[in-house]
């Protein structure tokens, strides 16, 4: 309820899970500082909206920390500088990881939802995956098909609001379209994937 009340809640909670699956699967091929890991994560988010500052990298690390998810490797201390700790994930912490991705998968909400998990597909079962992904493009087509049953022709409204509901219609339907051959892609992408394992 409070996600449909504040909706930004919810892309919060999106992004949280996306720091921390980069994080996990950073740590999974090797031993980093956080700063290293906030250089990697920027790379990938170069595209997106997202913005990490160091504090949230910092608060992310502590979180997985506690959750017993990652572990303090080597800690450098040099004078007149901050500690410098190195960390590494745990076994609870690759589990994790994989979860995380299949989860992902499993609440989809956009195509950018996806896009820490897509750096991680190495990490998971490439045929679990591939059904996730028709799943979610199943679910997709029948938002299209909904829209399709929408007439907004027959809404008794001023020409001016039937012209915009006409052009709402018409974004949604179009974002959905462009989204399915996006998620068509992937699943192709994936299924060979599938094939050369």
């Amino acid at each position: 309820m409070m996600k449909k009340l504040y909706p930004w809640m919810s892309r919060m909670g999106a992004v949280t899970m996306s720091i921390q699956i980069f994080i996990l699967g950073a740590l999974s091929e090797g031993n980093y500082y956080p700063y290293d890991i906030k250089k990697r994560i920027g790379k990938h988010l170069d595209q997106t909206d997202a913005r990490i500052t160091e504090g949230t990298i910092y608060y992310n690390f502590e979180v997985l920390l506690k959750k017993g998810l990652i572990e303090k490797v080597e800690t450098i201390q040099t004078e007149n500088r901050p500690d410098k700790t190195t960390y590494g994930i745990t076994e609870k912490g690759r589990r994790s990881l994989e979860e995380s991705i299949y989860k992902v998968f499993q609440k989809f909400t956009n195509v950018q939802s996806l896009y820490a998990a897509l750096v991680h597909l190495d990490k998971v079962d490439n045929q679990k995956i591939a059904y996730l992904i028709e799943d979610i493009i199943a679910k997709m087509n029948k938002k299209l098909e909904y829209i399709d049953l929408q007439a907004a022709q027959e809404v008794d409204v001023q020409a001016d609001l039937k012209y915009a509901l006409l052009l709402m219609k018409d974004h949604a339907y179009q974002s959905i379209q462009s989204d399915i051959l996006w998620l068509q892609k992937l699943l192709h992408h994936v299924q060979s994937r599938v094939l050369k394992s």
